[in-house]
């Protein structure tokens, strides 16, 4: 009995996954549990297990395409004297693989990106697929598919380019798109985009045109922080193995005030119609992947933890996600996230908002500053302090500034007037 392996839901906001490696090949023989094949989502690269014991009969999709959640990927046990699926199968295999954006007639293509591809054909191509084409002026009519069912893959397409095979010749009208290369400098050099630079973008551009986005700071006194912080900094390191940085104490601050002010530890689904309150703490920090990207790593559980703890789980989430040796629980399921660029010495960041939490805060450096000071009898005098602002990115879909303001002075409050030894003894 032919079984069919599908995409799996990997996390609740995961739609699609990008065929990066197949583990199996057609004769293979498979138990349950097995890793069949590498998928790249907007959240983890993983390895994906096979539900069922067989033998391969069918990869219904290549390297490299990407699919849709219940899109098939594999066939066990089916027809052993065929290397493919059916041809109903495979067209409906091809059908959902595909957005319905990119099943477009290569004469569209053209006529978009202005790129010398052939005859008007029904050819159903991954992006990968027809960017490679687009960029080599290929002749699709000319190519032979080797994938299901004839389908052209990017080996035919490389195998086409490197055998010298004619290309369709350019048009002598120059495209504006192709004026604005021809007018780049000569040094210019270019390169494929990373998966984790494309995921960073889409996510990005997505957030902003999902929420209202507006940012609000305020500035924060750290003297007091600073002064338990020198005092047991040596001891600390010396204890835990990492130093003890402002990101603990702002986090247990931002952990207090979210339990004050919950519309903040939400989730806004307009389409839906539906506001989610939601009653963990699951604090996401933005952790800089050596500058080749971001990722956001989950504290689950946050207000359990102490401020010891904090510090404890922040180095070893920020080291898994270092070194890639994470999971899907790690990167997934925030219900509030900090972006620490103070780090890396800011003065005031407005970040975009981690969907589909609703804000976003950003720690920025803290320096030695001069700050005015009122005494008890009302004298003002200049002192020598350790400040630094807080800016929120919220979404103003989901409350108003005034919320936003009480929240941050909420932190603002704990972080000065707190008695934060109680923490470290």
């Amino acid at each position: 009995m032919s079984q069919i392996v599908t995409m799996p839901q990997l996390g609740e906001t995961v739609t699609e996954g990008t065929i990066l490696r197949w583990l199996v090949q057609v004769g293979d023989e498979v138990k349950e549990d097995d890793p069949i094949l590498e998928i790249s989502t907007d959240k983890v690269d993983t390895e994906v297990p096979s539900p069922f014991t067989g033998q391969v009969t069918s990869l219904l999709v290549e390297e490299g395409e990407t699919v849709e959640v219940g899109a098939s990927l594999l066939e066990l046990d089916g027809d052993s004297n065929s290397s493919s699926v059916s041809e109903e199968a495979s067209n409906e295999a091809e059908t959902v693989n595909e957005p319905v954006e990119e099943v477009v007639e290569v004469e569209e293509i053209v006529e978009v990106e202005s790129s010398p591809v052939a005859k008007s054909t029904n050819l159903k191509l991954s992006p990968v697929v027809r960017k490679l084409a687009s960029e080599n002026n290929v002749d699709l009519e000319q190519v032979t598919g080797t994938g299901s069912g004839g389908r052209i893959t990017r080996k035919d397409i490389e195998s086409f380019i490197t055998s010298g095979s004619k290309t369709v010749q350019k048009p002598k009208e120059v495209s504006s798109q192709q004026k604005e290369k021809q007018a780049q400098p000569a040094n210019t050099s270019s390169g494929e985009i990373s998966r984790l630079r494309r995921r960073i973008a889409e996510n990005m551009v997505m957030s902003k045109q999902t929420s209202a986005h507006v940012m609000t700071s305020v500035e924060v006194d750290y003297e007091n922080v600073e002064i338990l912080r020198s005092k047991h900094k040596k001891s600390f390191k010396e204890e835990n193995g990492f130093s003890l940085t402002y990101l603990p104490f702002i986090s247990l601050a931002t952990i207090y005030a979210l339990r004050e002010y919950p519309v903040v530890n939400s989730s806004f689904d307009l389409d839906k119609n539906i506001h989610s309150f939601h009653s963990n703490i699951n604090l996401g920090i933005a952790v800089d992947l050596n500058q080749e990207g971001l990722l956001v790593g989950t504290l689950r559980e946050a207000d359990s933890f102490s401020l010891k703890g904090l510090a404890r789980k922040i180095s070893d989430t920020s080291s898994k996600l270092r070194e890639g040796s994470y999971d899907l629980d790690d990167v997934s399921g925030s219900t509030f996230t900090i972006s620490n660029n103070g780090s890396f010495n800011s003065f005031l960041t407005s970040p975009i908002i981690n969907q589909p939490n609703v804000a976003i805060l950003s720690t920025e450096s803290v320096k030695k500053r001069p700050v005015v000071i009122e005494a008890q009898d009302g004298t003002d005098s200049i002192a020598i302090r350790h400040t630094g602002m807080l800016s929120l990115t919220w979404d103003h879909r989901a409350f108003d500034g005034s919320v936003a303001l009480l929240f941050l002075n909420s932190i603002r409050e704990k972080l000065e007037n707190s008695d934060w030894s109680q923490e470290l003894n």
